[in-house]
Parts: structure tokens; sequence; C-alpha cells
């Protein structure tokens, strides 16, 4: 049982760690080139949103974007400050793993946990574990290899063309220097994640948990990359819902 184990952890870890690998391989030449390299204009929408403000560009729900105008890459200590918002301080990580430890107790997973408050608390603790690792792997792959980890907007008006983009940009990402590139971070990041999570999980196989939770991850990211690219017009309406405008009063003769 030890053994076999080992074996469902070195799996996990060896697809999470490929990534990695492959990333600092290719970190100093980013870096080398990275001053020398003009701005590049990337694909945004005019939010009115926190991105507008924040340098980052991190939605508190639906996650980080990469603000409006010309792209700049993400600095070392702003990678660190993504990670951290993206993981743990922000309501967009536990939003989403409540919403799939919900859906993991209807379908009955794990069900030796039991139901009820203790059953939900102990898939939750196992979604959000699930979630810190896989989003650590992705930070560092992305790091060594130059990518942003950040949701790019659509520059269409059209909104079918925009839900198009947002499902794509499960699979895309912007390099260092603002070129459109395959997400290798985050596409294997979901999967190395959820084999790892087999040596907790019980009743779990390494190898259908590790391609069933980087599916997830997928279908997830790809309904949170919808409320990314309409996250401008969201915004919109909630201001006008709670925060209407007061008609001026003209004043007394």
């Amino acid at each position: 049982m030890l053994a076999l184990k080992d074996m469902k952890l070195c799996c996990g870890l060896l697809v999470c760690l490929f990534v990695v690998q492959a990333g600092f391989a290719a970190d100093a030449d980013a870096e080398k080139d990275l001053p020398a390299v003009p701005d590049a204009p990337v694909a945004a929408k005019v939010p009115d949103t926190e991105a507008a403000v924040d340098p980052i560009g991190v939605h508190p729900l639906f996650g980080a974007q990469v603000p409006k105008g010309v792209y700049k890459p993400l600095t070392k200590k702003q990678r660190l400050e993504l990670f951290e918002r993206q993981t743990f301080t922000t309501p967009n990580p536990w939003l989403r793993t409540s919403i799939s430890t919900g859906i993991s107790m209807i379908q009955g997973r794990q069900h030796s946990w039991g139901g009820g408050i203790q059953g939900y608390g102990r898939r939750y603790s196992s979604q959000y574990a699930t979630y810190v690792i896989r989003n650590s792997f992705l930070s560092l792959g992305a790091w060594g290899l130059g990518y942003d980890t950040r949701y790019v907007q659509s520059n269409s008006h059209n909104a079918f063309s925009r839900i198009g983009h947002a499902i794509l940009q499960n699979f895309l990402t912007v390099n260092h220097q603002g070129h459109t590139t395959v997400n290798i971070p985050r596409i294997l990041s979901g999967y190395g994640a959820g084999m790892i999570a087999t040596n907790w999980q019980p009743n779990s196989k390494w190898s259908a948990q590790g391609i069933r939770a980087g599916n997830e991850q997928l279908i997830y990211g790809g309904v949170f990359n919808i409320g990314r690219e309409f996250a401008p017009e969201v915004d919109h309406l909630m201001k006008k819902l709670f925060h209407p405008k007061r008609p001026v009063r003209a004043g007394l003769s």
C-alpha cells in the first residue's frame, strides 16, 4: 500500500514538475530579453472595475485579468502578490472551492467521508488543498516560462464570440512579449494536482482521479473565464442596482 501511494504521489509530481523544470530552463532567456521588448498591445475591454485601478487586475469574484491598454509583463513581486491574492486573500478561490465541493457531494464522491457539515468540511478541505497545489505549480511554471496566468479579454462586442474566446482562454495565454501561446502550465497543473490528491482521498485511483480533476479544472476555468469576460458589464449592473443615481431636485423658489 505504501508503494502504491508513493507511486501516485510521484506521478502527480512528475506531471507538475515537468512544467516547472522546463520553465526554469527558459527563465534566464526570458529575463534577458525583457528590457529590450517594446510594450505589446493586448486585446482588452474598457472595464469600470477594479482592474481599471489595480495594476495586477484581480477581480474579487472572477479572478485575475490583464488590465486594459498596453501589455506590461508581471514583475516577480507582482507574480508573488498575484499568487497570494488568487490563492488565499480574495473571495474567488473560496467561491470556486465551494462550488466544486457542492458538486462533489451531490455526485456522492468519497462516500466514506459521509454527509452533513462534517462530510462537506472534509470535501471542502480536500478540494481547497488540491486547488492550492494546482495554483502553486501553475504559478511556478508560468513564472519559469515567462507566461501570464491572468485572463486576456476579447476585443469583440459579440456575446457569442466573447463566450467562445473565454472558453479558448483555458488553453491559451500571453508570454512576456505579449504574444499568444499555448498555456501548458494551466493544462498540466490541474491533472498533476488531481493525481497528488488521491493520496488522501479514499477509494481513488490516481489515473482516473487525475484525469477527472484536470477536466474539472478546465470546466470551472471556462465558467469563471466567462465571468471575467463579462465582469465590466456585471459590475456596471451591480452599481446601477445598489448605487443608483439620485435625481437632482430643483431648488425651492
